[in-house]
């Protein structure tokens, strides 16, 4: 079962520049580093208070991550859920058709991992992680929501609850200051514990941020939404809004929305 959102992907040209980005922007930082030979990268993980973002470089450009960088540039790579028994939830999703990665767990950064393929999970890259490698977590930040930019948020939503087993949120509480003109469909973890909240978002208005998005990129993760306690309040129009927007030209390619809590 999908306990939680362990990490966020980002594949980036220099871990020292998006650490230095991430600080400014964020103020969070770096607490792990590795060379993962293997991978042909450089990973570093960058805590908040609940997950993490792994920051990937890679060392050769016929790595996955180069060609990655190649094909789409920086950006979010893929998302990774924590599991309890990796070997058990590969069984299951086996029998229920969803095309992986590998078939077999293998060591990676965070623990013992797999992936599942974009075409299982509606275009999105899944690792799912026995994880074995924490990080501290001093910050004032935790995630709200991560959100997918979709053609038919209906399909995608189903087929994350039918092949992840995510579950409907029981309420409307996760509200997203990133996007506007859209439709939304919230997922949460099999424990509807609030802490894998996946957001599937389909724009009713093709000039809109998410519209523009999946012209230009296509379908995948549009957004993190991180929530704080001193998230700076700013002008919009006549207006306050409690959301601070980060473009993804500003951080590696990520879009962030950081809500006051």
């Amino acid at each position: 079962m999908l306990q939680r959102i362990d990490h966020i992907g980002v594949a980036v040209r220099s871990i020292d520049e998006a650490a230095e980005k991430f600080k400014r922007l964020l103020g969070l930082e770096i607490s792990d580093r590795e060379a993962v030979e293997d991978q042909q990268i450089i990973a570093a993980l960058v805590p908040t208070h609940d997950v993490r973002f792994e920051l990937m470089q890679p060392t050769s450009t016929d790595s996955v991550v180069g060609r990655f960088l190649e094909r789409r540039g920086e950006g979010i790579h893929h998302i990774c859920f924590e599991v309890d028994d990796i070997g058990a939830e590969i069984a299951i999703l086996k029998s229920k058709n969803v095309q992986l990665i590998q078939g077999t767990p293998r060591a990676g950064f965070v623990g013992l991992v797999e992936f599942i393929h974009p075409r299982s999970a509606a275009g999105i890259l899944v690792e799912i992680a026995q994880v074995t490698r924490r990080t501290p977590t001093a910050t004032n930040l935790w995630l709200r929501a991560l959100t997918i930019a979709s053609t038919d948020i209906n399909a995608a939503s189903d087929m994350w609850k039918r092949n992840l087993a995510l579950v409907d949120l029981d309420s409307d509480t996760v509200t997203n200051g990133s996007v506007g003109d859209s439709n939304a469909i919230r997922l949460d973890s099999p424990n509807r514990m609030g802490t894998a909240v996946v957001e599937f978002t389909q724009p009713t208005d093709p000039q809109s941020q998410v519209g523009h998005f999946i012209e230009t990129t296509g379908q995948g993760v549009f957004s993190v939404t991180l929530s704080g306690l001193n998230v700076e309040m700013r002008q919009q129009g006549k207006q306050l809004t409690n959301v601070k927007m980060i473009h993804p030209d500003q951080l590696m390619g990520v879009r962030i929305a950081l809500e006051q809590s």
